[in-house]
């Protein structure tokens, strides 16, 4: 479908697309790409956390044998994308050159996008899909032609294989349309028509889900349950449905930058007063009151924010319509100024030590217990760091083993994260493929292992060992001061004197969820 945009929606969808490109393997894998790499090797039509888009694109990059930047290729040419997309539902509601500059800057520069954008993740469909969703609405609500919900159909589709959010997107729009006088739209055997083709399409993955026994329900309602703070004390998310909430409306403030509140708000308000695009604005509340409900987090609602963005830089254009250019310059500017303090913060533009440094400059890391020192806050780079390193502890342990032991030792990760890590570093310090009970890796079973001795890494499971072995006994601990947001030192247990044989307790260490 061919753009017809100003200048400054290209250059900044392409400055935004070279940036992520230039610094995404700044670091190294989160623990979701580390996953998607095993997943990748299991290639299948679903998950038990996930559909299974992710999880291909990871596999299209095997050949290169998984690189950082291969993973997050996508991802990044999908935040020009969204610009794109961003600018035209700018257009679509009558903004000029202004309110796509404005609409482009702010999409840039909005946290809580650059984050999407920076790894490959469930999510990495979503700011696109989602904003390419609600500008096929508008030019339906536009032209009145209802052939228009083909393409709804397909965008909605390919988003439901990456994350199956954009169903309640979907849902939460078509209910603003029958709310807002647009039930005419609703009434087109087109609809019928799309909704019966995204059915078809995605049937391979309920399939998967139904013969599974539906274990995304099971992934949600543990997740729900699983909120906690990091080590720093700082919280944005609780299995309280009332404190959660409140974090939750917060968030939406702080990843779209607090700045630049007074641009998506006036959008949310401006699609109230227009009456053709009202549906927009009850969508969006809809989909608020379903987070709350659902105890969900503040990010799940991420991709709608480039169209209130949009909204927003078109009302403001039009305030400023009998204002001289000059303001409208200083304005884009500021923006632009305002957006900078918290970019370090979202991609890896600095070093890791510089950015150590900006933290403690702004106040945000602050000397702790039990070192007094000064650490990484920044959890989603501080999961990026230490894999290799806790690998090399762990294949310590197994090669202190004696060899008649070890040969039957089997490594046993509590949760995904530590699984990922191991499977994909393991080979080169010699560790065999990894069991573990969380997620997919539950499914894929204990590789014939007797139980006879387990190396078990990490503590969630601690307790768990105790009741089926006889014999637990810590052997190694790994320690890394730049994960302290996220974890205290991850234990090394060595496990032996099974009471029954590994597949026989296996149903009671399965856990699905984060």
């Amino acid at each position: 479908m061919k753009l017809r945009l100003h200048t400054s929606a290209y250059v900044l969808a392409l400055a935004t697309t070279a940036l992520h490109l230039a610094v995404c393997h700044r670091f190294g894998y989160y623990r979701d790409e580390l996953y998607f790499i095993d997943c990748a090797k299991h290639l299948a039509w679903g998950y038990v956390d996930q559909p299974p888009l992710a999880p291909f694109v990871t596999w299209l990059t095997a050949p290169l044998g998984y690189p950082v930047w291969g993973l997050r290729f996508l991802p990044a040419i999908l935040s020009g994308v969204t610009v794109l997309y961003g600018c035209a539902i700018a257009r679509e509601l009558r903004g000029g050159a202004f309110a796509q500059a404005l609409t482009g800057l702010t999409i840039v520069l909005a946290p809580g996008l650059i984050g999407i954008a920076y790894g490959l993740s469930t999510e990495l469909l979503s700011p696109a899909a989602w904003t390419v969703l609600i500008y096929l609405t508008i030019r339906l609500v536009k032209t009145q032609d209802t052939r228009l919900y083909v393409p709804i159909a397909l965008v909605v589709t390919v988003a439901m294989y990456a994350k199956y959010s954009i169903a309640a997107c979907a849902f939460a729009l078509v209910i603003g349309l029958l709310l807002t006088g647009h039930a005419n739209l609703l009434r087109s055997r087109w609809l019928l028509f799309g909704v019966l083709l995204t059915a078809l399409l995605v049937m391979p993955n309920a399939l998967w889900q139904i013969r599974h026994g539906f274990p995304m329900l099971e992934v949600l309602h543990n997740d729900q349950l699983n909120r906690h703070a990091l080590r720093n004390g700082m919280a944005d998310e609780s299995a309280n449905r009332w404190i959660n909430a409140r974090y939750m409306f917060a968030l939406q403030f702080m990843y779209q930058n607090p700045l630049f509140a007074p641009v998506w708000v006036w959008g949310l308000v401006w699609l109230w007063r227009e009456k053709a695009y009202r549906y927009l604005t009850v969508a969006y509340l809809l989909l608020l009151g379903l987070l709350v409900a659902s105890i969900g987090r503040g990010y799940y609602i991420q991709g709608f924010y480039p169209a209130l963005f949009a909204a927003g830089a078109v009302a403001i254009e039009g305030a400023l319509r009998a204002r001289p250019l000059r303001l409208k310059i200083a304005l884009l500017a500021a923006t632009f100024v305002a957006g900078l303090p918290m970019f370090p913060l979202s991609l890896p533009i600095l070093p890791l030590p510089r950015y150590m440094a900006y933290e403690r400059a702004i106040g945000l890391s602050r000397p702790a217990p039990p070192d007094g020192k000064s650490h990484l806050v920044n959890p989603m780079f501080a999961d990026q760091l230490g894999w290799k390193t806790m690998t090399q502890t762990v294949a310590g342990a197994y090669w202190s083993l004696p060899a008649s032991q070890r040969r039957i030792t089997a490594v046993f990760a509590d949760r995904y994260a530590y699984a990922g890590a191991l499977d994909y570093y393991g080979p080169r310090y010699g560790l065999p493929t990894v069991i573990s009970p969380n997620n997919s890796y539950y499914l894929w079973g204990t590789r014939g292992y007797s139980g006879r001795s387990v190396l078990a890494v990490g503590a969630t499971d601690y307790w768990l060992l105790l009741h089926w072995f006889g014999e637990v006994r810590q052997i190694a601990v790994y320690r890394n001061d730049y994960r302290w947001v996220l974890e205290g030192p991850l234990p090394v247990y060595l496990c032996t004197h099974p009471r029954v044989p590994l597949a026989a307790m296996w149903p009671a260490f399965k856990y699905y969820g984060l």
